[in-house]
């Protein structure tokens, strides 16, 4: 199915903050020294990083650098560590259940594929948080779902099922349902992933624009390096589990860390394979 019309954003240009601006913003996110590992494969390794009020951060790295594992930590889906691990000045490690929750009415996720349930509208999907979490009668959620399908250029399509939506738009659909409940911290799991560059484009400036008009914190996870250097304020590159840097795209471009400049420029690593020591793990010594 074709993507919505949109206005032509060739002109529009988005705000960012300084780092000194940001600097002096409240911060809602704060990692501090985490590990973790899955049996004895260990996938984080001494991860600290801080998201300040209005901003939005870019969580970059290659395949099996740790950033999902990373993100399900921030979501709260990974069995939480006390004191390593804060959101809104809350410790996730010592919630109780009833604490949780409320938690969550403050946070949106939207989930890579759009994890939109096949057996509901758009716009039943969008109102599903409110379903769980808000005690609002059915007049009041349409409103709430229409106002948001309308932000993110949905209007009139609340009626369409998941498979009747192109990519983009199921994309879109997503972030409509994680800010339905005008949450503070906002998730996207590779919000680009599987778009064409034009869409991609389009779904770069929805997010920003959804910055500027709602003021909310953005984390974003993402291998697309285009997509990352235009909306990031800051971008943590993780590699094989570690901080490589987090810094403005500005800085990035330019760090002297070779593992960084491979991931921004595309560039392959040569691995040096010992003969004897392959032979071995194909036999299994």
């Amino acid at each position: 199915m074709a993507e919505a019309a949109s206005p032509t954003q060739a002109e529009e240009t988005f705000w960012h903050p300084t780092q000194e601006e940001l600097a002096g913003k409240p911060v809602v996110i704060e990692v501090d020294h985490l590990d973790w590992s899955f049996g004895p494969r260990q996938v984080l390794f001494d991860v600290t990083m801080q998201v300040h009020e209005g901003e939005i951060m870019v969580i970059m790295g290659g395949s099996g650098s740790g950033k999902t594992t990373l993100l399900r930590h921030l979501v709260g889906l990974m069995p939480p560590v006390p004191g390593k691990v804060k959101l809104l000045g809350q410790d996730m490690g010592k919630l109780k259940a009833l604490e949780k929750l409320e938690l969550r009415r403050k946070i949106g996720v939207a989930f890579q594929f759009g994890a939109l349930f096949s057996s509901m509208n758009v716009a039943d999907n969008v109102k599903l948080p409110l379903r769980e979490l808000a005690h609002l009668d059915e007049k009041t959620m349409d409103i709430m779902a229409r106002l948001k399908l309308e932000v993110v250029n949905l209007s009139g399509f609340g009626h369409l099922m998941p498979a009747e939506l192109s990519g983009g738009m199921v994309k879109r659909a997503s972030i409509a349902r994680a800010i339905v409940m005008d949450p503070k911290l906002v998730f996207l799991d590779e919000p680009s992933s599987g778009l064409d560059p034009v869409v991609s484009s389009a779904l770069d400036d929805l997010i920003l624009r959804l910055r500027e008009a709602m003021g909310i914190s953005v984390v974003v996870v993402t291998h697309d390096v285009e997509s990352a250097f235009k909306i990031g304020d800051r971008i943590t590159v993780l590699d094989r589990g570690r901080v490589l840097a987090c810094e403005p795209p500005e800085q990035i471009k330019v760090n002297p860390n070779e593992r960084v400049q491979n991931l921004i420029n595309r560039r392959s690593e040569h691995v040096e394979v010992d003969p004897e020591e392959y032979l071995r793990r194909l036999a299994g010594d």
